[in-house]
């Protein structure tokens, strides 16, 4: 599950005093610690963090408890709770003031949804991360392999530490000085996607002998995810060391209500999140050597995703904006949301085989795809076949018309191999969308792939499935208006 704004923290007071100096060397290393920190006036402090080419252990816990609400037939509301644990342990290296890279030893979490428990873990081969922060939302990926919806949504915990220090002061604060921090910083700590209004205020509360900062956190938001509106309630604090620079310590509770979106359930749950930082020494993962071999940079490429229908016995990879909603062994569902408007929706549906070497006509499929549309069809507009990445027979067919007096477009593809496999997909959209949309379906379908050894189904043919035709397809969510 994804409870990627649903994260908080308490934490216990590190006061960092040290115990066992002789009184002359302890009021000598406080003078020392004093002059060495960044006091540039009486009583006022500036706070800021320096973290580039340093590398850092960072240790997070993450705790959510509440319930999630859902709408899978678009009227009732259902509600069923949930929790989630997680473990995060991770060696991070700051490349740049927008850019690091990660190595996780540990990435784990244990949930229950409806008492249905789900344990989810980063595998091995994934477990370098890059992450770039030079956009208005920090971009998570891998630059070796490609991540899946799950694995992102993994690792994608609120209180990012690439991000708290946007959290801090422009300029110097004195103690009990309060700021309110920045829309697009407590958006990318919170881990939604834009800020409505918001009440936080930040305050420095002390700043001990050993030059650490104490920073409070607490304050209403109102945002957004995915175009979907939430309220939050924060609870948080952090601590910076203002001699080395760096912050070391971070906690909040947060308390979100999130409506039901798109692609997203809705919730009402609070999080706790803890997050410990030190030094350390850099990994062999993370090595000069072994980080030149790899593209670090965030690209459309790098930011794909990967699904693998097991029960459907395809894969393919998908830009973010899709998310799978139902997987059967006949029928895999997508839907495409962009800024909270449902854009597109693309079903995935298996046929029974034909006799080895058996293919369908382009004229074939074309005189399917207006059987199935019937009274729907305006007109075809295009059909073309050719080979897609993986070496499949693809054949495109699109069609436009009117469905609930609505002007619609789909656009069906047959995929099938020399042994008889065939699959089709059908996007639909509003006709209106079609900018927005663009070539869309011609990435999607690419590099859809067949997983050898899956058993063919008694999926039905084109023309006999009528659950091709998105029912939810003209459903749109409320906008969201950045202030």
């Amino acid at each position: 599950m994804y409870f990627d704004a649903c994260r908080a923290i308490f934490v216990t007071r590190n006061c960092g005093n040290p115990s066992s100096y002789k009184h002359l060397l302890l009021a000598g290393s406080i003078l020392v610690l004093w002059a060495t920190s960044p006091v540039l006036a009486e009583n006022t402090w500036k706070l800021t963090e320096n973290l580039e080419g340093k590398t850092r252990r960072v240790n997070t816990e993450l705790k959510v408890q509440g319930t999630m609400r859902v709408n899978p037939d678009g009227k009732k509301v259902r509600h069923y709770p949930m929790s989630l644990d997680g473990k995060y342990v991770a060696i991070e290296r700051v490349l740049g003031p927008t850019s690091a890279v990660r190595y996780y030893e540990t990435a784990e979490t244990h949930s229950t949804a409806n008492e249905k428990p789900l344990d989810d873990k980063l595998p091995t081969v994934k477990r370098l991360i890059s992450l770039d922060t030079s956009g208005d939302r920090p971009i998570l990926f891998s630059p070796q392999y490609t991540l899946t919806r799950e694995e992102l949504e993994l690792i994608s915990v609120p209180g990012n530490p690439v991000v708290l220090s946007k959290l801090l002061p422009a300029q110097p604060v004195a103690i009990k000085q309060t700021w309110s921090p920045d829309d697009q910083a407590l958006a990318q700590v919170l881990g939604i996607d834009a800020i409505n209004n918001h009440e936080v205020v930040a305050t420095l509360t002390e700043v001990d002998k050993s030059g650490i900062a104490k920073v409070s956190l607490e304050g209403k938001v109102s945002g957004a995810i995915q175009g979907v509106a939430t309220e939050i309630e924060l609870k948080g604090r952090l601590n910076l060391d203002t001699r080395n620079q760096a912050i070391t310590w971070f906690a909040a509770s947060i308390k979100e209500d999130r409506t039901i979106g798109h692609a997203l359930p809705g919730f009402n749950v609070t999080a706790i999140v803890r997050t410990q930082l030190e030094a350390a020494e850099p990994t062999e993962e993370l090595s000069d050597a072994n980080l030149a071999k790899l593209n670090l940079q965030a690209n459309d490429g790098s930011e794909m995703l990967a699904f693998e229908g097991k029960e459907g016995g395809f894969r393919l990879m998908h830009d973010r904006r899709w998310h799978a909603m139902a997987e059967t062994a006949k029928q895999t569902v997508f839907r495409m949301v962009s800024d909270g408007e449902l854009v597109a929706q693309a079903n995935v549906n298996r046929l029974t085989n034909l006799k080895a070497g058996e293919q369908m006509t382009l004229e074939g499929f074309e005189a399917e795809v207006k059987k199935a549309l019937k009274e729907r069809l305006g007109q075809i507009v295009d059909a073309a076949e050719g080979i897609n990445s993986q070496g499949l027979r693809e054949l495109r067919v699109t069609a436009v018309g009117t469905a609930n007096k609505m002007p619609i477009t789909w656009i069906y593809y047959l995929i099938s191999d020399d042994n008889g496999r065939r699959y089709s997909t059908v996007f639909t959209f509003e006709t209106s969308l079609a900018e927005k949309f663009g070539q869309t379906d011609r990435s999607f379908m690419s590099g859809f792939d067949l997983i050898e050894g899956a058993k063919p189904t008694l999926a039905t043919s084109p023309k006999e499935d009528e659950s091709e035709e998105p029912a939810l397809i003209s459903a749109k969510a409320e906008p969201v208006q950045k202030r």
